[in-house]
């Protein structure tokens, strides 16, 4: 099902309450942080969430990331959980979630995973991307596909063929989220693309480092917090002409969600 308007809005007030906690850690810490997806596009766009959004999204340098999942513990209020694979064997995801645990926005993907189903923000690692990368994306994408074979079995015949491949390079689902972690960590031969690899937007979430640069203030509801440097060309690169909204039937919530409690 997806979430009524009146429903996603008492969700992105306790999302911003979230994303409020995560801003004050990183100050404290003077760790880097810049919204992403349709989190910084609300942010620009509409100065906040966009109306029908129902998730925020953030990254983080892979230092300043690491940083954060050490540090945070002391930091955050006891209803809050940082949940990483680590944190909560049966998470799928090489990338954190920070999670309101007095709630439940269960998706209907991961309903049958026995994990943390607050509601949530995303904290996506981002890392340095190889400029020739072909077997580096075959092999990230096959320990994706292994990762996704746990709750989704795929129809189409190609991509059916390639998550039984995925098998058999890694039979465990869970070593496989090691592994396309250490991956996404291996290149540092230089700092000339920096890729969001757990993004939605696949390549388009390559971009030139300097465009993430130390981050501009921008607005977002009541907060003050940080955009890449250089948006505008991250937000066209990733959805073209961002300014225009969307037709009304394409302004739903993304997430399919089992069960919610707010």
């Amino acid at each position: 099902m997806k979430a009524p308007m009146e429903t996603i809005q008492k969700l992105q007030q306790i999302e911003l309450k979230i994303l409020e906690i995560f801003v004050q850690i990183c100050e404290k810490e003077k760790l880097h942080y810049y919204l992403l997806g349709g989190t910084l596009l609300g942010a620009i766009r509409h100065k906040g969430f966009i109306p029908w959004d129902d998730d925020v999204d953030v990254g983080m340098p892979r230092a300043d990331y690491e940083r954060f999942l050490a540090c945070a513990s002391k930091y955050l209020p006891k209803e809050y959980f940082l949940q990483t694979y680590e944190t909560d064997s049966d998470y799928p995801f090489p990338f954190a979630k920070l999670r309101d645990t007095r709630t439940v926005y269960k998706e209907n993907a991961f309903k049958n995973l026995s994990i943390n189903h607050g509601v949530w923000i995303d904290i996506f690692p981002l890392d340095f991307c190889p400029e020739k990368r072909f077997w580096f994306h075959v092999y990230h994408q096959l320990l994706r596909q292994r990762v996704i074979y746990t709750w989704k079995k795929e129809r189409d015949l190609k991509l059916r063929l390639f998550q039984l491949l995925s098998c058999l390079v890694c039979p465990s689902w869970h070593q496989a989220v090691k592994r396309r972690d250490k991956l996404m960590r291996s290149y540092h031969k230089d700092n000339i693309l920096t890729a969001n690899f757990c993004g939605s937007w696949g390549k388009k979430e390559i971009v030139p480092t300097e465009w993430y640069g130390e981050g501009v203030d921008v607005d977002f509801e009541h907060l003050k917090v940080k955009a890449p440097a250089q948006y505008h060309k991250w937000l066209t690169q990733v959805y073209g002409n961002y300014m225009q909204l969307p037709p009304v039937e394409k302004r739903i919530a993304r997430h399919g969600v089992a069960e919610i409690k707010l």
